[in-house]
């Protein structure tokens, strides 16, 4: 992370949260410092070390290092959410409708739909991210525990029309594999190789999978940082 950007986090989080800042205890020594507490966080949510493994290093104890984790995950949600966290707006899907239509030339498409997992049961999507309970977490378990999948299935996903083929649709979609639930918004690949001369499912099937490539090495990225 460069230093810059670092610094405007533990300013940020200092200035929102109490806990980050530091005061004298009762006998007058000093705190440990905002900057200790958010390097400690960062570094056990960058390289996924146990809290413990701080302790020498930093000299803050286990105790102290998982809670800080749980301050600073909750100050950066509270400080960057109303921003990064929100729902797109009729702008952005315009946006991703253009992109997609241009990039894979799939119109109305907003993105593709994927789950990935490692030790610490963290599942991330390609323009959200859903942090699933310890357990049975296969990508039917936390699609229905995500937010997103509930405004999908309540029918308040962007009602933002797109046309194609000189049809006009209602809202867009995204590119899923064959385990998703049937649903408008869901659009899946064929799972049969067609046959030679059917040119239309092989292309589209080419077409799906190439799209849906870019999920997947998301997360490719994203498990390798």
């Amino acid at each position: 992370m460069a230093r810059p950007l670092f610094n405007q986090i533990v300013n940020a989080v200092s200035n929102h949260s109490a806990y980050f800042q530091s005061n004298p205890d009762y006998t007058g020594r000093e705190g440990i410092s905002p900057l200790i507490k958010c390097t400690s966080a960062i570094r056990q949510l960058t390289y996924d070390v146990n809290a413990s493994f701080l302790d020498e290093y930093m000299q803050i104890s286990e105790r102290l290092s998982r809670t800080t984790v749980d301050h600073f995950c909750q100050a950066v949600m509270e400080i960057y959410g109303p921003e990064y966290f929100r729902k797109p707006t009729v702008t952005n899907v315009e946006k991703l409708y253009r992109h997609h239509a241009e990039k894979h030339r799939f119109p109305g498409m907003l993105g593709s739909l994927d789950c990935t997992d490692w030790e610490w049961f963290v599942y991330l999507w390609i323009w959200h991210a859903f942090f699933g309970v310890a357990g049975s977490n296969n990508d039917i378990n936390v699609l229905y525990q995500s937010s997103l999948f509930k405004d999908l299935k309540t029918g308040r996903a962007p009602g933002i029309p797109f046309v194609a083929n000189g049809v006009t649709y209602l809202s867009g979609y995204y590119l899923v594999n064959g385990i998703y639930p049937e649903l408008a918004t869901l659009v899946k690949t064929i799972p049969e190789e067609p046959a030679d001369d059917d040119h239309k499912r092989i292309l589209y099937k080419k077409k799906h999978e190439s799209a849906r490539k870019d999920v997947e090495r998301a997360f490719g990225v994203l498990k390798k940082k």
